[in-house]
């Protein structure tokens, strides 16, 4: 290849690439510089009338100087930036709890930094995809704080969610939505997902100090993720899940709740992996008719009145090295027909009562487990438990006895390889 060849090459390049860039500028120019920046009260007296005048791609900066905003506000076009400035956020006040502070109807819509009150719903997304709620003060309102309906791929973060009347956050029927770094506290209930939401992400949230429950999650809402949230002091339980399943629940701190740490009723399928449960006033987790789930690693200590772990009804389910210390009653409960479940190297020590519990519960697989320093004993199957197997087993230091089996009838209890000092009868201790 000649060298006047090789210049003509290295020319075309040259002018494709130039080419190529003015391309992207010429399209970055057409978004940028047509869309035009409104300023309120500078430009118009109101929030809805600058959304009258705007366009799709515009911004509206609201100020706080001309406020409080009596008005209703309601987004009906793509792409429209709606921003509070100013050293203070701008009010957006509602009349006697009615209305909806802001209403989103269409897509692409950022709302930042304003204090939303007194309405009926501060913020609703409806049927609205790929929003952002971002750093708001969304608080005294009659019914919910922040309502997604029917909406999927919104982003709801570090906003301060407080003192409203129904749902800090309400998501129904509403799909792979991020709800990340709120405060949450003070309203009826924190967060609650419903109505067949499904894959949604909860990450980061304080959640506390709300009337009944931290995390409500219910209606065969399925696949939601809850990881390094900290959910405490709340009225009722930490985190309920009712009738959902396949959720994930990962290193979330649900501390000092007024019952339950983490309770779930007809759920399935459901993971909760590292998560700190503690000092809660009742159970740390009770399962209540709910099949095959996962509690991996998980910590369940002095929760006050209470169990650490508690199965009632619950079969299949897999429990397996968590640390379970010094609850009000016993450690690890499994009662009423709670069968086939696998509890597998637990640290069950100092608890008020018994370690591990099996009350008339069948065909379970204890093995593994470390059950020392309990008030009773270490660990105990009533008359009624049958064909459970009880294998490789440390019992040490327990009140009364280590290992107690009151079952006399067929299908016996199996027991091998567990060491103890004192049981009933004494052969379970090598």
């Amino acid at each position: 290849m000649g060298v006047s060849t090789r210049k003509n090459l290295l020319l075309l390049f040259i002018a494709i690439v130039i080419l190529f860039f003015l391309t992207v500028f010429t399209i970055i120019g057409i978004v940028i510089f047509n869309a035009k920046t409104i300023v309120v009260p500078d430009d118009v007296d109101g929030i809805n009338l600058a959304l009258a005048e705007a366009e799709e791609g515009d911004i509206i900066l609201v100020k706080a100087d001309g406020g409080p905003y009596f008005e209703e506000v309601s987004i009906d076009k793509d792409n429209i930036k709606l921003i509070g400035i100013g050293k203070e956020k701008p009010i957006i006040n509602g009349t006697n709890m009615l209305g909806v502070g802001v209403e989103i109807n269409n897509s692409n819509v950022l709302v930042q930094n304003f204090i939303i009150q007194n309405f009926a719903t501060a913020i609703r997304i409806f049927d609205s995809n790929h929003n952002m709620i971002k750093e708001n003060d969304v608080r005294g309102n009659g019914f919910d704080g922040v309502l997604i309906d029917t909406s999927n791929r919104n982003i709801v973060k570090g906003n301060h969610i407080k003192d409203n009347g129904d749902d800090g956050i309400l998501l129904a029927s509403s799909d792979i939505n991020m709800i990340k770094k709120n405060n949450i506290e003070g309203n009826d209930q924190g967060i609650l997902i419903n109505n067949e939401s499904m894959n949604n992400v909860m990450g980061g949230n304080e959640v506390k100090g709300n009337t009944n429950e931290g995390i409500s999650i219910e209606e065969t809402s399925t696949n939601n993720t809850l990881i390094g949230n900290q959910v405490m002091d709340n009225g009722l339980d930490g985190i309920s899940l009712q009738n959902s399943l396949s959720n994930l629940f990962i290193k979330n701190t649900v501390n000092d709740n007024d019952v339950h740490g983490i309770s779930l009723v007809n759920s399935v399928r459901n993971q909760f992996k590292g998560n700190t449960v503690n000092a809660n006033r009742v159970d740390g987790i009770l399962l209540t008719s709910s099949n095959d789930n996962v509690l991996k690693g998980n910590t369940a200590n002095n929760n006050e009145t209470g169990d650490g772990i508690f199965l009632s009804t619950s079969n299949g389910n897999t429990i397996k090295g968590n640390k379970v210390n010094g609850n009000g009653s016993s450690g690890i409960i499994l009662s009423l027909n709670s069968d086939t479940n696998m509890v597998l190297d637990n640290f069950v020590l100092d608890n008020g009562n018994n370690g591990i519990f099996l009350n008339v519960s069948n065909e379970n697989l204890i093995q593994g487990n470390k059950a020392n320093d309990n008030d009773l004993t270490g660990i105990l199957l009533t008359s009624d438990s049958n064909g459970n197997d009880v294998f490789f087993n440390r019992a040490f230091g327990n009140d009364n006895l280590d290992i107690r089996d009151l079952n006399v009838m067929p299908p016996l209890n199996t027991f091998i390889g567990n060491i103890c000092d004192f049981s009933s009868p004494p052969t379970i201790c090598e």
